[in-house]
């Protein structure tokens, strides 16, 4: 009879040590208070740093700060612009809360860096909303066990260490250049028109539609193009100097080269992202167009 009891009470807690490691959860599953040490073959210290820089005062983030935040969080993205608008998962953490150190405006810019050169300015006021009724900006962080899937056309890298992403995009209609990947850091600047004076359209009202084309080329193209020479950007080619687009493409044809650039112009080495009628609408597009336009009369370095 005890021979029976002693195999049953040892049969029991077999089964329960079973069963407590079959549940046991994942370092991505823990949150905040996971143990992300060397010993655990992390090494969060040793990974890429993420800097932020102002004119008073710079801080650099490590992996293990940033895994450690109380803010970490679970979000999923249902169209990754990265991964062809696939659904994924990431652990990130509110943009927001990078910058509560730094003091700004409501018409301070913010450029970010990239570790293939991408660099651009955006809003701090669009970066840092925490408004749900706006799309709101998260950090997400690769972490060392789980990493992410290489992305196409970038020599089998993911988009790591950092990448931007967005809750709700559709809210703000945030444009795909608005999605930076490979992020090394950002830097408070002031103005736009304090950085860039010579792409500012002059004497118009803010409502007038080539004002409003301005603010959709800053957020649309000056990520990727420079305007009158002036700009952060290195990918693509001034679109002004030293001719406009509109000076020699018919308005169709432009309109192609923005919605999908392969059927005008085709290369392997292209770099142009197709805008869909979703990030860029048909309107906004026209804006951009008309800024274009005023623009091609108003270059800095005249045409000889």
């Amino acid at each position: 009879m005890m021979k029976k009891y002693f195999i049953l009470m040892v049969s029991t807690l077999l089964f329960a040590h079973a069963y407590a490691n079959s549940n046991k959860v994942t370092p991505q599953e823990t949150g905040p208070d996971v143990d992300y040490s060397e010993a655990n073959g992390l090494s969060p210290a040793e990974g890429p740093q993420l800097s932020i820089k102002s004119p008073d005062h710079n801080h650099s983030y490590t992996r293990r700060e940033l895994l450690g935040s109380p803010y970490l969080k679970k979000l999923v993205i249902e169209k990754d612009p990265a991964y062809k608008n696939t659904k994924r998962t990431y652990s990130v953490i509110p943009t927001a809360q990078l910058f509560r150190e730094f003091k700004m405006t409501s018409e301070t810019t913010i450029a970010f860096f990239c570790l293939d050169g991408f660099s651009a300015p955006i809003s701090a006021a669009r970066l840092l909303n925490s408004d749900p009724s706006q799309s709101i900006a998260y950090l997400a962080i690769e972490t060392p066990l789980e990493p992410w899937p290489p992305i196409k056309n970038k020599g089998g890298k993911s988009p790591g260490p950092y990448y931007l992403v967005w809750e709700n995009p559709a809210k703000s209609q945030i444009s795909i250049e608005e999605w930076p990947f490979q992020l090394a850091g950002f830097e408070i600047k002031g103005t736009l028109a304090e950085q860039f004076p010579h792409t500012v359209p002059e004497g118009l009202k803010e409502m007038d539609p080539i004002m409003k084309g301005y603010k959709s080329f800053m957020k649309n193209c000056f990520a990727c193009h420079t305007m009158n020479g002036e700009g952060l950007a290195n990918m693509g080619p001034d679109l002004n100097v030293p001719y406009n687009p509109t000076e020699y493409l018919r308005p169709e044809y432009f309109d192609v080269l923005v919605r999908k650039p392969t059927a005008l112009r085709k290369w392997s080495e292209s770099k142009m992202s197709a805008f869909s009628r979703e990030s860029l609408p048909d309107e906004e597009l026209g804006w951009i167009t008309r800024y274009l336009k005023y623009m091609s009369k108003h270059k800095v370095t005249p045409l000889k």
